[in-house]
Order: structure tokens, then sequence, then C-alpha cells
């Protein structure tokens, strides 16, 4: 009989959960009043160091007094160190009970006026002290005798007194509460030790009987992870043989992306080779056009060095994929990345498109330390770039602009173009897989920007656009400073 089924499985359930729910109400009511007791001990202690402090506030004033009047009953400038040493003291003393009632409006508020008062006295005693050394004793003595100061010292006396009753009875109260709480703690662990028992008495009572139904369900879950296990078995073999095949269309793609970037290498070698067979015949005829001798040494040397860095890239992309697809997966290799090289190399690729159309791109001079995944920056900053320029506007001189900032931890990259902009409701819509914004009149698949943002959050950090239709756009990579690699940081 399954164990919910009988009524003795029920009734031992009822048994064990009074049980437990009377030993968590007996902990719960243990824990407050300890943590009760602890927050009234604390208290006491707390209203015990406002008295001593405000015991010696009073001391201290009264020394401050006796010195004033030793001074100027003697004119001798010993009768001062008491005064002297009062200053500092009354400071000090004050700083201290206001920190210690600063969780209590009404004694803080007690304080500042107490601390009003004593200011006042120290001013006048103060003054009469200045007057005499200047010397005005008269003067300082008709100050004394004008009563301001012993009505300062009377009102002085008076809050230090509401202070010093104050705290006494809430130690008082303080003290009895805390002993309260002790004796109400001795009843609770008594009567808790009390339940334990009977529930340890329960326990045992019931193990016998349990233990035979808790055997036929142990059977009953054996059966059922014996059939889970077959299902997650066949569930893995099927997510195996998907990413087999993910992996041979990785494999095939890369291949035949490959094939006509070899064709297009091995042209530029037989262009620069040519080059180097014509350029001695051109420089030693004389007769030939300027136009002739420009294109063997310029425009067909630039040339080949574009379509190098181009298929350079692509050929450095495109063994990625084929590492990928051997692999399975390419972990993520943090190293300092030079961000400068990093910007240098991906405007070069695009240098053919932005002569074409007169465009310019400027690149940071320096730029924050980062160390991240090299391969990753690449393409994600490529494809940023190589973006700009083809959306450029075409009514004015195109113009790219690559920023750096950093804080602490992280380091972001800004890359502005003065282009067409992208409309406030195509912000997101440009990152997502196979969409894209605006006229579609320039070549593409929708792919670059939602690779792009996934390559960032893979490296830990966002890329965000601030843009306006006609005014140009801003990309920004926001990256940590130092790429943290665990076992799932790799690049699928």
């Amino acid at each position: 009989m399954p164990l919910f089924a009988s009524s003795f499985a029920r009734r031992t359930i009822a048994f064990l959960t009074a049980g437990v729910l009377a030993l968590l109400a007996i902990v719960a009511v243990s824990a407050w009043l300890s943590v009760r007791t602890a927050q009234h001990a604390e208290e006491a202690v707390v209203e015990r160091d406002i008295r001593a402090l405000t015991t010696n506030l009073l001391a201290a004033t009264i020394d401050a007094e006796t010195g004033q009047r030793g001074y100027l009953l003697t004119g001798e400038a010993r009768y001062l160190n008491p005064f002297e040493r009062a200053q500092p003291r009354l400071r000090g003393d004050v700083a201290a009970l206001r920190k210690l009632v600063a969780g209590d409006p009404a004694q803080l508020a007690a304080v500042d006026e107490l601390s009003e008062v004593l200011d006042a006295k120290m001013a006048e005693l103060t003054e009469t002290i200045e007057q005499t050394k200047a010397g005005q004793r008269d003067a300082a003595i008709q100050t004394v005798l004008s009563d301001r100061g012993r009505l300062l010292m009377e009102k002085a006396r008076t809050q230090l007194a509401h202070l010093i009753s104050t705290a006494e009875s809430r130690v008082a109260a303080r003290l009895e509460a805390v002993t309260e709480g002790a004796e109400i703690l001795t009843w609770v662990t008594a009567a808790g030790s009390f339940l334990i028992v009977l529930f340890a008495a329960g326990a045992s009572w019931t193990v016998m009987n349990y233990t035979r139904e808790l055997m036929a369900a142990r059977i009953e879950l054996q059966a059922l992870n014996a059939g889970l296990e077959e299902r997650v078995a066949e569930r893995t073999e099927a997510l195996t043989r998907a990413n087999d095949e993910i992996q041979r269309f990785a494999y095939i793609v890369s291949h035949d992306l490959r094939s006509p970037l070899v064709n297009i290498m091995g042209f530029t070698s037989e262009l620069e080779a040519a080059m180097k067979a014509v350029g001695p015949y051109v420089a030693g005829d004389t007769t030939l056009a300027d136009k002739a001798r420009l294109a063997t040494e310029e425009d067909i040397p630039e040339a080949l060095r574009f379509i190098r860095a181009s298929t350079g890239k692509m050929d450095g992309l495109i063994n990625a994929i084929l590492k990928l697809s051997r692999e399975g997966r390419r972990e993520l290799r943090p190293e300092p990345v030079d961000l400068v090289t990093l910007f240098k190399n991906a405007a070069a690729s695009v240098r053919h498109q932005t002569d074409e159309v007169g465009a310019e791109i400027a690149v940071p001079s320096s730029a924050p330390a980062l160390v991240t995944d090299r391969l990753a920056m690449e393409q994600v900053v490529g494809n940023v770039v190589d973006n700009a320029v083809k959306y450029l506007a075409r009514e004015r001189p195109g113009r790219i602009v690559i920023t750096t900032g950093e804080t602490t931890r992280r380091v972001h990259i800004d890359i502005t173009d003065n282009g067409r902009g992208i409309a406030e409701q195509d912000h997101e819509r440009i990152f997502e897989l196979f969409r894209r914004a605006g006229a579609q009149d320039r070549p593409g698949e929708g792919i670059g920007l939602a690779h792009v943002r996934a390559l960032v959050r893979r490296l830990g950090g966002d890329i965000t656009v601030q843009s306006e239709l006609g005014s140009g756009t801003t990309f920004r990579i926001d990256l940590p400073r130092r790429l943290r690699v665990n076992e799932n940081s790799t690049t699928r």
C-alpha cells in the first residue's frame, strides 16, 4: 500500500508535523527572547554610557568655570589650566553623546539644545578671560555680575540633570526587562525540553511502522528513476545527433566559402608577381605614360594591400569557423588586446569602401588596457565599422569616429558616424536575427548586429545604440576591463 494512501501514514505525518511545528515554535520563541534580552542589555550599556558622558560634561563645565574664576581673582595664568583642559573634553564628550543618542530624536534634540547652552557658557567664560588678559578686569567682573553666566550654568545643570535622570530610569527599565526575559527564557527552555523528550519518544515508536512503507516507496522510486534515466539518455542521444548535424553543416559551409577565397588569394599572388615583372620594364621605358607608371607603382600595390587585408580577415574568420567545427566549441581566451591596433586594422579592412565614397575613419591615439578574447573583439569592432561605412549618407562627406572611455572595472568603445541614422522604433529591431531597418538598398542578411550583440554579451558586456533618423548613429560597446572565463564561457 502506498505510504500516503494509508491511515497510518496520515497519522504519522500529522504527528511529525505537529512535533516539527512545536519545535519550530520553541526555537522561534527562544531566539526572539535571546535577541530581545541582548537588545535590552546593549541598550542598558548605552544608557550607562550616556549617564557617564553627561556626568563628565557637568564636571568639565564646573572645571572650566572654576578656572575662569580663579584667573579673574588672581590674574595668574596657572589658574586657567582647568579651563583649557575642559574645552577639548567638552567637545569630545558632546560629540560622543550625540553619537549615542543618534537613534532617539527626542534625546538628540535635548543634546543639541545642551550643546548650544554649553557653547554659550564657554563663550561667556572665554569673553571674561580675554577681557582680563587685555587688562579690562573690571569689564570682566561686570560681565560676571550680569548673571548671564550664572543663568547659563543653571540651565546647563538643569538639562544635564534631566539627561542623567532619563538615562538612569532607562537603565533600570532595561535591567528589569533583561531579568524578565531571562525568566521567560528559562520557562520556555524547560517546556521545550519536555516537548523534545515527547517528540523523541514518539519518533522512536513510529520508526518501526514507518520503515515498511518507506521500503515500498523506495522500490517505487527506484522504478521511476530507471524510467527517468532512460528518457534522459534518449534526449541526450537526440541532442548529440543534432549537434553533429550542426557541426557537419558548419564544416561544409566553411569549405564552400574557403574555396573561392583561396582562388582570390592565389590571384593576388599572381598580380603581385606580374607587377614585379612589369615594374622594371616601366621604370626603364620613359615613353610610357605617367598613368601607367602610377598604376604599377601605386594603384596596383595599394589594391593588393586592400585585397590582402580583406582576404586575410576572411581567411581568419573562416579558419575560426573550421576550428569551431572540429572542436565543437571555441573557448574564450582572455589576452591583452591593443585596441588602437585593432581599430586601425578594422579601418584598413574597409579603406577601399571609404576611399570610394570619400569618407574618413578617426582612430584614437591611445586606449584603455583591455584583457578579453581578441578574435571576438575583431569580429565585434569590424562588424560595427563595416555597418557604419555601409550606411553613410550620400548627401554629406562621411566621417566615422572611434573613441574610448573607462571606469574602475569597465571599458567602453563608442563608434559614431554621421550617416543616415536609425529611427527610434528600430533601435532594438536592428539587433534581432535576420531583421533590418530603414531602406533596404544595401546588401546584407541582417545577421551582423545580432551576432555582435551575442558576442559582446558572451564577453560579459552589452552593446547599445543612440541614433536619430538623418543625424547619424553611435554604437556603445561596454565591456569588463578583464574577462573572467568559466567552464561555460564558450562561443558556439
